[in-house]
């Protein structure tokens, strides 16, 4: 998936990720610096713990991110499926 981008102040755009993803259920922010964001999402079967994790470049104005499952091969899709509805709110 591509990154995302912002238009607005680094500051601004970190608040606005925040608010997208502390929405979603299961969602804690447990890393934050000037640029990075961490959160981890608790699945709701089997308690699985997913990390998600977002780069803000200051000089591209782009917002990279990864999202990631710690144990298994597969999750079925889960982890893409929440970067699409974190990339559709961000642009909503």
């Amino acid at each position: 998936m591509p990154a995302l981008d912002y238009k607005n102040s680094l500051e601004d755009s970190k608040t606005k990720i925040k608010e997208i993803v502390l929405k979603m259920e299961g969602t804690k922010l447990v890393k934050e610096d000037s640029t990075y964001l961490h959160f981890e999402f608790s699945t709701a079967i089997g308690k699985y713990i997913d990390d998600v994790e977002f780069y803000f470049d200051s000089t591209t104005q782009l917002i990279h991110f990864r999202s990631a499952s710690r144990i298994g091969y597969g999750d079925f899709g889960a982890n893409k499926r929440r970067m699409k509805r974190i990339s559709k709110a961000w642009k909503a």
